[in-house]
């Protein structure tokens, strides 16, 4: 027997149904007039605060808080779940964020009074919602209500590029340098300018909210362990992140998260062929239901590669770069009840790659491993607690040749093998409170412990010396987000983080003290909605890297020790705005960064020593347009100028006024995707990017020109059987006009690419 269907309505509609005939008369008399009024006055809209939950009681929580009525089957929602919607909206405006990432939609039905519905297939892309975003407040909100410039690349937006490693989905986002040398390496990737540093990195990636690395790590996986196939998507924030993150995130944060399956049972399959004897193979199975849901799958990549690197006086490539990249990955879901989630992944990635083509004993083999524990507590409209906990651990194999570590010209010999190893362990505990249908109140403890270990053992001559450092980091942060009736929002918050340098060791011996620190950095953010198309924003905030044992302590005759070496810190503020018109919507910013404290070497006397006397600042402008201008026509265009320099560095006085290495003052990004249908998608896009240089002095032989790539994609459904699943056929050329040009010092750039592929769900 077919189920009855539900009704979620407020208090007030359920009283009173009875109406004498006069009332009734008078009453629609006066709705009426009331109507006609209403529609020459703006949306009324109403204060939302729904956290993520099973849909159907959001969808009761919905009706209450709007005085809406919302009509669905309760056999028809099959457990699925809402991210939430929190902030002032019209009714249809929330119930656009609670249906964000579900099969469903809504038809309106009557004056507030909604149907739900399964999302028509045929759905176009322009039509589709825009995402909610967790990384930039660690709650879910919309990017246009959250004090900060967000990016998100979608699964949808993976789909229509070719790419072989997942930094390289990065390019295309406004305020991104990625400075990539061949093979399955990703680079250094720096956000906002604000450059490298001698104590780590100044972008944070995390894989799901957590971070892979420990803060003494040398090894960056965090981009390695998903492969593109299963990225959901990936959320950039761009500014100052400490608040929330912790260490190294002066510049902003990387957050990968991954799919998870939807639907029955039933398998993903990919294959896909190109030129340099490329190949990219995956595969994933599946199943969803009410209390449950699980996505097993693997990936293999492989490629001949390229001549890179042309103009070396030695260790030119003799042959092209080969490399092969192979992924596993889980992500399992259990849900108890309601309002209670258990979560598990693990994966496990190995990279073998050639970083000089032609040379056997120069290369390195790249592996790591991660496993997560997710609970998740919703204690109704009041409180939701999170806890996660994460094992990581990333392992690098280098081989070098004798020409590359003596400069022995033309000797390809083993010289040399080092072994680096990180292990990192973290645990966090999240607690969101809703004080008010205004207010939520986020209350968080990250503890984390990371150990890592050089070893290097000299082939030629003999001898192995073996590192290991080894830390645990403490953070307290708390963050409140208050929403104001007149369209002004508040959100102010900081971190305390107390992190702990154990004494490093060298072939166990102890080479050192430990050391400790302690650094709080808050930030504030306002969010004006002068309208329900445009929005206002404004903040500034605080961040740090670091300064570890290596740095404080040489014990070198060459090297003075500095145990009071501080952590590198910077201050940035930025203003923003959010616009929609009609199909257009755009985004702009402006920023200001000062990173003060950066570690340099000096020399006093006969011997060096690290101190904190550099200084770069960082003024910028970004802009990023996208549009949705019907027939499916959708063109995009995204602009950053960064001026990034160096303010000050005693210890090379040539240095100053130069530009920070590695940062390209112009980077534009511009395209059309094309969808007519759900059955065609075609997309050109083409990428600028300004000079830069590779050292800082700027000098002419560390200089890279700029230039300009395009990219070309079509995907064509297959009109196979329904019951053979859904098959997608592809064709991508990448440096569609065989550009030459560099990336890294003497290296050119892989020439134009072809690529063939199928994909099917079944």
């Amino acid at each position: 027997m077919k189920k009855q269907a539900q009704h979620a309505l407020p208090e007030a509609t359920q009283h009173h149904r009875m109406f004498r005939p006069a009332s009734a008369v008078s009453a629609l008399i006066v709705a009426s007039a009331l109507a006609a009024n209403l529609a020459l006055a703006d949306p009324v809209k109403a204060t939302v605060s729904i956290p993520p939950q099973e849909l159907a009681a959001a969808l009761k929580s919905f009706a209450s808080q709007t005085g809406s009525q919302v009509l669905f089957a309760s056999d028809a929602l099959q457990g699925a779940r809402t991210r939430g919607a929190s902030g002032s909206f019209t009714p249809e405006e929330a119930l656009r964020l609670l249906l964000q990432g579900t099969p469903y939609t809504y038809r309106e039905t009557g004056t507030n009074t909604f149907a739900i519905q399964v999302e028509k297939e045929n759905k176009s892309d322009a039509d589709r919602l825009p995402e909610v975003v967790v990384t930039a407040t660690r709650t879910e909100r919309a990017p246009t209500d959250v004090p900060a410039s967000v990016s998100v690349i979608s699964a949808r937006d993976i789909e229509r590029q070719q790419v072989a490693k997942t930094g390289d989905l990065l390019r295309n986002v406004e305020g991104i340098d990625l400075s990539a040398s061949a093979g399955g390496s990703t680079g250094n990737l720096i956000l906002r300018g604000v450059g490298g540093s001698f104590a780590g990195q100044t972008t944070q990636i995390l894989n799901d909210g957590m971070q892979t690395d420990s803060i003494v790590a040398g090894i960056r996986g965090g981009l390695n362990f998903l492969p593109t196939q299963d990225i959901d998507r990936i959320e950039v924030v761009r500014g100052p992140a400490s608040a929330l993150y912790g260490p190294s995130a002066v510049g902003g944060v990387v957050n990968i998260l991954p799919k998870r399956w939807r639907g029955g049972p039933g398998a993903e399959v990919r294959a896909e062929g190109g030129t340099h004897n490329s190949h990219s193979v995956g595969v994933a199975v599946g199943a969803a239901g009410d209390n449950f849901d699980f996505r097993l799958s693997a990936t293999d990549f492989g490629t001949d590669g390229y001549m890179a690197d042309t103009k070396s006086a030695w260790g030119k490539d003799l042959a092209p770069r080969d490399w092969d990249d192979r992924k596993i990955g889980l992500e399992a879901a259990l849900r108890p009840s309601g309002h209670q989630e258990l979560t598990l992944s693990a994966r496990t990635y190995r990279i073998n790659s050639a970083w000089l083509g032609g040379h056997p004993n120069y290369r390195y083999t790249n592996d790591g491993d991660s496993y997560a524990l997710g609970y998740r507590h919703e204690f109704g409209d009041a409180a939701t607690l999170k806890l996660r906990w994460l094992s990581a651990r990333v392992k690098s194999h280098i081989l070098f040749d004798d020409e590359a570590v003596n400069g022995t010209p033309g000797s390809l010999i083993l010289a040399e093998v080092d072994q680096r190893t990180s292990n990192a362990d973290t645990a966090e505990a999240q607690l969101d409170l809703s004080l008010s249908p205004r207010n939520t109140l986020t209350l968080g403890l990250s503890e984390s412990w990371g150990r890592y270990e050089s070893g290097a053992t000299d082939i030629l001559f003999g001898g192995t010396t073996v590192t290991v450092s080894k830390s645990d980091l403490t953070g307290f942060f708390v963050q409140d987000e208050h929403r104001f009736d007149n369209g002004v929002s508040v959100t102010v918050g900081g971190r305390y983080d107390h992190y702990r340098l154990y004494g490093d060791t060298r072939n166990g011996v102890s080479t050192n003290p430990e050391s400790t620190d302690s650094v709080f950095n808050p930030r504030l953010g306002l969010r004006y909605r002068v309208s329900g198309a445009t929005s206002l924003y404004a903040s500034a905030g605080s961040a740090y890297v670091p300064a570890l044992n290596y740095l404080k302590f040489r014990n070198s005759a060459a090297w003075l020790d500095n145990p009071g070496l501080q952590p590198e810190t910077s201050t940035s503020y930025e203003v923003g705005v959010d616009h929609s018109l009609g199909w257009l919507s755009a985004r702009a910013a402006v920023f200001h960064t000062d990173y003060r404290d950066k570690i340099a070497v000096i020399w006093v006397g006969a011997r060096r020593q690290y101190q904190n006397i550099g200084e770069v600042r960082v003024d910028g402008f970004e802009l990023a347009v996208e549009g949705k201008a019907g027939n499916g026509w959708q063109p995009y265009l995204n602009y950053a100028y960064t001026d990034s320099k160096i303010e000050e560095n005693p210890s090379d006085p040539l240095t100053v006024g130069k530009r920070v290495q590695q940062v390209s003052p112009h980077k534009l990004n511009l395209g059309v995707v094309y969808t007519p249908n759900t059955r065609w998608m075609v997309r050109l896009g083409g990428r600028y990017v300004s000079d830069r240089y590779f050292d800082d002095r700027n000098t002419v032989a560390a200089h890279v020109g700029g230039y300009f790539v395009a990219d070309a994609k079509i995907n064509a459904k297959l009109p196979f059987p329904a019951s053979t699943g859904t098959w997608e056929a592809s064709l991508a050329v990448n440096n569609l006009f065989d550009k030459a040009y560099s990336e890294w010092r003497n290296e050119v750039a892989d020439g134009r690419t072809v690529w063939l592929g199928i994909n099917g769900r079944f």
